[in-house]
């Protein structure tokens, strides 16, 4: 990783291959999401992040499927686009193309279903300091323009690869150089945020058309999510939300593409994968974390993780970041 100060702020670049879905819980620097493995096998991949000054960008691709959501920054506005994908990716505006480049303000829940391996790059930055960047560009000069959550659909097939390239072309020259002056770092930065702002001009803006199924199955997340420390039945679920079960199993099989039961329990076992990444394989056992996220047959608990991540618990937990 090259760094340096340029006017006191800092100049970084890491490339890093995927073995597992941890690093996706931070796609770009100073952001944070929650990553639920959907289908079994070892998850591979690339993410290559990088910062000039304040503004932070990255590209990544993943292997498999995966459903990826929360707020990606408290503080922060994100801006991201789908490169290339091998099979359908939905989000809150429904389907999503390569090219659709999606506006996240700070504190605003983004929810993104992939159902195969995809690549993607984002940006984040302060929203202030981005309408200062673009001062003469209309309507993107203005704030208010970039503290709604926004979808703007590509004008051109081109749109994903022309912002890959211009990202590469940063980076390529952070990874050769150790310090840059003043001037350089001011013209990457640039480069970095007219990557996404040149096609934001002419991409088709569209508002959020939240389906009822994609609504029902957050409303099961947020509440099973506030019950963590315990596992949640269907029934429970159906009797608290007021939900049929019917209606439940249509809502996650149409967003999801597998049943309640089956994705809670991907989501528990994406919980415990993280802390086995996490924790000191010399002073943690795995039957202690499995059963601080509900699993109690420790049996069939090796057995669901091993077919979802590939490998047994133990085996995680010693591979730790």
């Amino acid at each position: 990783m090259g760094r340096a100060w340029v006017n006191d702020k800092p100049f970084s670049y890491k490339s890093i291959a995927l073995d597992s879905i941890d690093e996706l819980r931070t796609p770009v620097l100073g952001t944070n999401c929650q990553i639920t493995q959907l289908r079994s096998g070892r998850l591979k991949g690339r993410l290559t992040r990088a910062s000039v000054g304040d503004v932070t960008f990255s590209i990544g691709s993943f292997s498999l499927p995966i459903r990826a959501t929360g707020v990606l920054s408290q503080t922060r506005l994100t801006i991201g686009t789908l490169l290339r994908a091998s099979d359908s990716v939905r989000g809150w505006w429904g389907p999503v193309n390569p090219g659709t480049i999606f506006i996240m303000p700070a504190n605003v829940d983004h929810y993104n279903v992939y159902s195969g391996g995809a690549s993607f790059a984002g940006m984040s930055l302060d929203s202030i300091e981005l309408a200062m960047i673009l001062g003469n560009e209309g309507p993107l000069s203005d704030p208010n323009f970039w503290s709604q959550r926004r979808q703007h659909r590509a004008e051109s097939r081109r749109t994903a690869q022309e912002i890959e390239r211009h990202l590469l072309v940063v980076m390529a020259h952070l990874a050769k150089h150790d310090t840059l002056s003043p001037t350089t770092a001011d013209f990457l930065k640039r480069s970095v945020v007219d990557a996404f702002a040149m096609h934001l001009l002419t991409a088709n803006s569209a508002s959020p058309a939240i389906a009822s199924t994609f609504r029902i199955v957050k409303d099961v997340e947020e509440y099973v999510d506030a019950r963590s420390h315990r596992p949640v039945h269907v029934s429970e679920i159906c009797a608290q939300l007021n939900v049929s079960r019917r209606t439940l199993y249509r809502s996650f099989d149409d967003v999801l593409g597998v049943g309640p039961s089956t994705f809670l329990r991907q989501k528990r076992l994406s919980w415990v994968h993280a802390e086995l990444r996490r924790l000191d394989p010399k002073t943690t056992r795995v039957t202690q974390v499995a059963t601080e996220f509900g699993f109690i047959e420790l049996g069939r608990f090796s057995q669901h993780y091993k077919l979802l991540f590939g490998e047994y618990p133990n085996e995680t937990l010693r591979r730790r970041i």
